[in-house]
């Protein structure tokens, strides 16, 4: 993988509803298992909900959304509240790069609403677990193991996009997917080919080096 595949990848609002072949979902799951960990402890496991499974786990999500359930996840998400002055501004920043590519509704466009709700369209999604006993440097392996994910399914010519909007129901997916209690989902990466909506147009900067980066001599 070269600094180009950094670069190239983008997140992907809008899949077309082209297969993803389970092999080729196994030779990016395969690369993202050298993924570095603690002592190498490899804390991940996958799910991979597509076809049938996936199509129940989106029709539950919409029954849940239209009985107006509250949505949660197994780790703690971060509070705005909480955040420093950069993110916050980093996230602006992200609110005008959406209006600059799908217009002044941003988010509130009602495609992007429709495909946030239907999982982005998503062909495949990977759900990442790990022990619900896991330290928190656990999450640095975890984090580990969705870039080298992403960044490998990039090399193969397949979009992604980690979101919360995916894993905003674990009571439903751990139904569906069969995943044992001693398990706490940490991310869901949908995955799939892009089609040509304009959500795939939008793109974000990143804060300046000189704004993360000190260099002590």
């Amino acid at each position: 993988m070269g600094k180009n595949l950094i670069y190239k990848r983008r997140s992907i609002r809008s899949f077309s509803d082209e297969d993803v072949s389970d092999s080729l979902i196994e030779e990016i799951i395969k690369d993202a298992s050298h993924a570095p960990s603690w002592q190498n402890s490899q804390p991940w496991h996958v799910y991979v909900a597509k076809d049938d499974v996936l199509d129940r786990i989106k029709a539950e999500y919409k029954t849940a959304q239209s009985n107006n359930l509250p949505s949660h996840t197994d780790i703690t998400t971060p509070h705005r509240a909480n955040r420093s002055e950069l993110s916050l501004h980093n996230i602006e920043e992200w609110g005008e790069s959406v209006k600059e590519a799908i217009g002044e509704e941003g988010t509130q466009l009602p495609e992007f609403q429709e495909a946030r709700a239907d999982m982005f369209h998503a062909p495949v999604i990977a759900y990442l677990t790990t022990s619900n006993q896991a330290s928190e440097f656990t999450f640095y392996d975890m984090g580990a193991f969705g870039q080298t994910l992403m960044l490998s399914a990039t090399s193969w010519g397949i979009g992604t996009i980690p979101a919360y909007a995916l894993v905003a129901h674990p009571d439903i997916l751990k139904k569906e997917l069969r995943i044992p209690d001693d398990q706490e989902i940490v991310v869901g990466i949908a995955m799939g080919y892009p089609d040509e909506s304009k959500l795939n147009c939008i793109k974000t900067e990143r804060a300046e080096v000189s704004d993360i980066l000190d260099i002590r001599k």
